[in-house]
């Protein structure tokens, strides 16, 4: 298997209203033969990265050689979210946080994918903020893709999530916020359920985890990188709505695949299902699942095997 780490310059026609330097976009391409295959572009959540397999990776339960993300059938691009601070400085280099959008991202990956000459036999799946931004790029190009997967996502501005961010925000204000930051979003990353579970016969107690989340985000994040997709999941939905994405449905044949997690306390599970219920109205060819979990928004992290069973029938 062939793991190939590499940046691109982005052209300042997509940058320059929030930067003043050059940005790179930084993605990884996972390929095992030269054989022609299928491509599944992979979009992270909000502390995520382009690593999704390895040693190191993410998702690396569900991604490599016979597991159902197989890299023995597609080829795979996992793109790192512009200023996540992962593989470039371009987050240093963002003067105007607050003018950059999730569509100003899909954007610029899309422009990847066409850089890249990538234009067809591409399937797209992201979770959280990923699944956002898939979303969005297929909107703006909605015959581009052959499958569509959401987890744990929704296109549409949410109060609630704006209100979690609106907080987040004014806390990483503050010297030592980052790391209050980071735990107070752990509590709507998980739920009461999953915490208590959690915690029942542990040694570990739930402050102690608290600290290590904020702490080793730290270490591994810089803040303004958190500061920059803390924003991007505030703005979800910024000058998007409903009648755009039913428009794109009109040009599109994608199969759009909605999967919420139950137990979610950020992206509220039934946004999604009411919203894949009035797509199906009129675009036949969407489907939508429950990941039953106890385990909160952070499920398709943590549940693999029941994402797994979901995901299998359609990669």
């Amino acid at each position: 298997m062939e793991f190939i780490m590499n940046k691109k310059i982005i052209p300042k026609q997509f940058t320059r209203h929030f930067a003043d330097k050059d940005c790179e976009i930084s993605y990884q391409w996972i390929c095992t033969s030269n054989e022609p295959k299928p491509t599944l572009v992979i979009l992270h959540a909000l502390t995520g990265n382009s690593t999704v397999t390895g040693e190191n990776g993410w998702w690396k339960e569900l991604v490599g050689a016979s597991k159902v993300i197989d890299t023995a059938k597609y080829n795979i691009l996992s793109i790192d979210t512009l200023g996540n601070g992962y593989a470039t400085n371009t987050h240093e280099n963002i003067h105007s946080i607050e003018k950059i959008s999730v569509n100003d991202i899909a954007k610029i990956n899309l422009w990847l994918l066409n850089d890249l000459e990538l234009k067809k036999n591409i399937s797209i799946i992201g979770g959280s903020l990923g699944g956002a931004i898939a979303w969005e790029m297929w909107k703006e190009n909605p015959e581009l893709f052959d499958k569509l997967i959401s987890i744990g996502a929704n296109p549409f501005e949410d109060h609630w999530i704006k209100a979690i961010t609106f907080l987040q925000n004014d806390l990483l204000q503050n010297d030592n916020g980052y790391e209050k930051a980071r735990m107070w979003s752990m509590l709507f990353y998980r739920n009461a359920l999953g915490i208590n579970d959690k915690f029942k016969n542990s040694n570990q107690t739930i402050e102690d985890w608290l600290v290590y989340h904020g702490n080793s985000l730290k270490k591994r994040f810089p803040k303004k990188s958190y500061q920059i997709m803390n924003h991007l999941l505030g703005s979800i939905g910024k000058g998007s709505n409903k009648d755009q994405y039913l428009k794109a449905s009109q040009k599109s044949n994608t199969k759009i695949v909605v999967i919420s997690i139950s137990s979610d306390w950020l992206f509220h599970p039934q946004h999604q299902t009411e919203w894949a219920n009035e797509l199906a109205k009129t675009y036949k060819n969407v489907t939508h699942h429950s990941l039953e979990s106890t385990q909160g928004h952070d499920a398709f992290l943590i549940e693999f095997k029941k994402l797994e069973e979901i995901l299998a029938p359609y990669l």
